[in-house]
């Protein structure tokens, strides 16, 4: 990017001179930019922002911790339409963007480098453990990866919320903030954009509509609703051909026992679509008493992974890269708001179903296992294998908050919370074309002591007869091997409260708690047909005569506990505060429903529970204004994480959450918004992480059939933690021009920087990579016509940098060249956007 030469007034040159001294003191400062645009607004002055961390309305300037707020114009303007673009648009946010296939399955977010899971992982099922940032759909908590349309602004708190926020408030808090219907004034939207990326065959676009109806003066209606189509820009070299009965294709039709696949070449596998719509409807009868009613909806649907095999560029060598996935997200919700004069009294119930319907290729297991031995799969020559997934997560809440007015010498907040969440997970996996194969004169062939007219005619027989299992024709569906169930259940009851006292006009001390009792259970239910009775872990006599190679497990755990905060603040001038911060955080601990005993896959007993993780956090910052031109903010701060949980796969390939021992992060977070005058507008954001381990651990798993042991994750005193940059920049220049008095010009550029990561907690774990830093650059360019309409020329990834933003093998228990990934960050985009605003 060009740098560009900005000439201030002269006492405008000291007091930014003198801000990005003191900025720069609290440590290495780089600069980024960003702005919030206002249609023909050059004005020199900052707007204030209100934001609602503290359960109260609040200027951003007043909150005594580190708190980053972007405002809906300022998404607008940065072409932010998803989650996973704060990572560049706010420093010391950290999201690897994994594509749209994958970006919605589980919260990636990391804030302050707590973090020690594999993004790669998260595409496979919903983790068992909490992610380390809540995030919240306004009141309600849920994560989904939102498509960002009508938003009012995000708020993003930094460190453990605990007190106000709740169980997995570890790392923060972001909040998602619409706009709520208005009484006032009636008004309408409408948006669209048309864009091209390079190494897409298709445009991408994306259509949005808001409408703003006053019904009478106690009643108004609001409703967004979109559209968006993004185009694919993956390819796959050798995709499996399969027939109309999903069989595969035989390279050789005339010998079907030893034919081989038929391969392919498939353009933009990794096509997605998102329709999204949110209906609110505001009453109120009162002027002391409102009521929000709210359904919001999304519905994703996407088809292959956006990801390369390592390599090459763009390109996946996958045998089935086409694994689609539909997921509906539905969000209801209600508050109630009352001004019972000293205090404002909220209720707010939300129900929200989580239904996702998954496919993913999993050939790179078979192809491990059948590498063993032929007494796995017999030599099948065809090997490929999917495993569909169903599942569904609700989650009821409610929450009753009571928060004193402003203005006394002391302020409170009160609350409780309540949360019950069911999960419902069932998968099966299969081996198409197996079942008809192992039928085959001859399939059996390859085992030890099996020849023609031996003791199995084929491989079905095998199975049946040695193993005592069910032989793969009998199967239902067919072709399947592998069928599993987890059903998981949380409940969670709080109180919790914070009490801030003014000691003077400047100075005041707050203290926080939290009391909460949790209960966690888990059942599994899982079928291994192939093995029968030596893989079944059924009580006896049972598992004597289970030819479907049954497991059942169940388990549960409670926990008890607390949380404290203390912070103080002391405004310095009616510009300037300074704060200093200690808080708690805490994720519960569960269970793993693994099988034990001494069959094939069955586990250790060590690796069941899992126990509750801890933060404390020490922060000291401070923030204000400068003439009203410029706002700023630093931190620096150093997080203490015990008991880290760890979402992984035990040396049967069962999915479990274990604990390692300690991490430490410190750094420093600094931001300066400023109004350069002229039109000029900037976001200044540097972010500085040092996160490792701070105590060696090794987690092993007793293998049963040879009396070894698996190390299932081990971590050493100085291991980063991964996917953890040292530094992020982010960066946006915003200008804009009256031409007349009714067309106005604005033009943006924003960059972001991330610097290296690494992907695994330990170095000599298979897949272990340091992935290097990169930049990107994204820009636009518009003209406003009357304040309505607004046309746009954008382009995001300008330079069209090949950043790698995860890397890994599938499962890094099996290592296949093909299935060692990485998500590159998307190829250069340019766009045409039209907005029409009516108020």
């Amino acid at each position: 990017m060009t740098p560009t030469l900005v000439v201030l007034p002269a006492d405008r040159r000291l007091n930014l001179t003198v801000a990005l001294a003191v900025a720069l003191a609290l440590g290495n400062c780089v600069c980024a930019l960003a702005a919030e645009p206002t249609p023909g607004d050059s004005s020199g002055e900052l707007e204030a922002i209100v934001v609602t961390a503290n359960r109260r309305e609040q200027n951003v300037l007043d909150v005594p911790y580190n708190i980053s707020a972007v405002t809906g114009p300022a998404l607008e303007s940065a072409g932010a339409t998803s989650l996973a673009d704060l990572s560049r648009l706010l420093p010391g946010v950290t999201i690897p963007d994994l594509g749209p296939r994958a970006n919605s399955n589980n919260s990636l977010i990391i804030i302050r480098g707590l973090n020690v899971n594999d993004p790669v992982e998260s595409a496979f099922l919903p983790w068992g453990s909490v992610p380390t940032v809540s995030t919240y759909v306004d009141d309600v908590p849920l994560y989904v990866n939102l498509k960002l349309s009508d938003v009012q602004r995000i708020e993003v708190l930094r460190g453990p919320q605990g007190t106000l926020y709740g169980s997995g408030a570890v790392g923060g808090i972001v909040k998602v903030l619409h706009n709520q219907p208005d009484l006032n004034a009636f008004s309408a939207e409408v948006s669209t954009d048309v864009s091209k990326t390079s190494h897409a065959q298709d445009p991408s676009y994306d259509v949005q509509a808001i409408l703003n109806i006053p019904i009478n003066d106690m009643l108004a209606f609001r409703l967004s609703t979109g559209y968006e189509k993004t185009a694919g820009f993956i390819n796959a070299l050798n995709a499996v051909v399969f027939n109309a009965n999903q069989q595969p294709a035989l390279a050789n039709p005339a010998d079907p026992l030893t034919s081989g696949l038929v391969y392919q070449t498939l353009s933009h596998v990794d096509d997605a679509r998102a329709f999204n719509v949110r209906a609110a409807l505001l009453w109120k009868p009162a002027p002391w008493l409102d009521a929000n009613l709210a359904f919001q909806q999304q519905d994703d649907q996407s088809n292959g992974f956006s990801q390369q095999t390592v390599g090459l560029k763009y390109e996946t060598e996958k045998l089935v890269p086409e694994e689609p996935d539909h997921r509906i997200v539905d969000l209801d919700s209600l508050t109630l708001t009352a001004d019972v004069g000293f205090a404002t009294v909220t209720s707010s119930t939300s129900y929200s179903i989580n239904n996702d319907k998954n496919t993913y290729d999993y050939s790179d297991f078979l192809l491990d296992y059948s590498s063993y031995g032929p007494e796995f799969y017999g030599n099948y020559p065809r090997i490929t294998s999917l495993t569909l997934t169903d599942s569904r997560d609700t989650s009821f809440t409610q929450e009753l908050r009571l928060v004193s007015k402003e203005g006394g010498a002391w302020d409170y907040t009160a609350g409780a919370f309540f949360q019950h969440q069911i999960e419902h997970l069932f998968q099966y996996q299969t081996a198409p074309g197996f079942a008809a194969w192992s039928q085959l004169p001859g399939s059996a062939g390859a085992l030890p002591g099996t020849t023609p007219g031996g003791p199995y005619a084929n491989f079905g027989d095998y199975i049946q007869y040695y193993n005592g299992g069910t032989r793969p024709s009998a199967m239902s569906p067919t072709d399947t091997n592998y069928t599993y169930k987890r059903d998981s259940g949380f409940l969670d009851r709080a109180f919790y409260g914070e009490l801030t006292r003014h000691l003077t006009d400047k100075w005041q001390i707050t203290g926080g708690a939290r009391m909460f009792w949790q209960d966690f259970s888990q059942d599994l239910y899982t079928q291994l047909p192939y093995g029968g009775p030596s893989w079944s872990t059924l009580p006896p006599p049972e598992n004597l005569t289970d030819h479907f190679g049954t497991t059942i497990v169940s388990k549960n755990l409670s926990f008890r506990n607390h949380l404290w905060k203390l912070n103080s603040s002391y405004e310095i001038t009616e510009s300037m505060r300074v704060y200093a911060t200690f808080s708690e955080g805490f994720r519960h601990g569960g269970v793993n429903a693994i099988p034990l005993g001494t069959c094939l896959f069955c586990e250790s007993a060590a690796l069941v529970p899992y126990n509750s993780d801890t933060v404390k956090n020490y922060e000291l910052g401070f923030k204000g204004t400068v003439a009203r031109w410029l706002r700023y903010s630093a931190a620096v701060y150093q997080e203490k994480w015990s008991n880290i949980q760890i979402q992984g796969f035990s040396q049967a390939n069962w999915p479990v959450v274990i604990n390692g021992k300690d991490a430490k992060s410190q750094g420093v977070e600094l931001e300066v918004d400023a109004k350069l005058g002229g039109g000029w507008s900037t976001i200044i954001g540097y972010g500085f992480t040092d996160a490792k381990i701070t105590n060696d651990f090794v987690v092993t798993d007793p293998i049963p059939n040879n009396g070894g042991l698996y190390t299932v994750v081990a971590g050493h005193s100085g291991d980063r933690l991964p996917y953890v940059p040292r530094q992020t920049i982010t960066a946006d220049l915003g200008y804009e021009h009256a031409l007349g008095s009714d067309v106005s010009f604005d033009a943006h550029v924003n960059a972001a920087y991330r610097s290296d990561v690494t992907t695994q907690l330990n170095p000599s774990v298979s897949g272990y990579r340091d992935l290097g830093g990169f930049t990107t650059i994204n820009g636009a360019v518009g003209i406003w016509f009357a304040k309505n309409w607004h046309t746009r020329l954008f382009v995001t990834n300008l330079t069209n940098t090949l950043g790698v933003t995860s890397s890994g093998p599938l499962l890094r228990l099996y290592v296949d060249p093909r299935y060692t990934v990485e998500s590159p960050t998307r190829p250069r985009t340019v766009g045409l956007g039209i907005d029409y605003k009516f108020h």
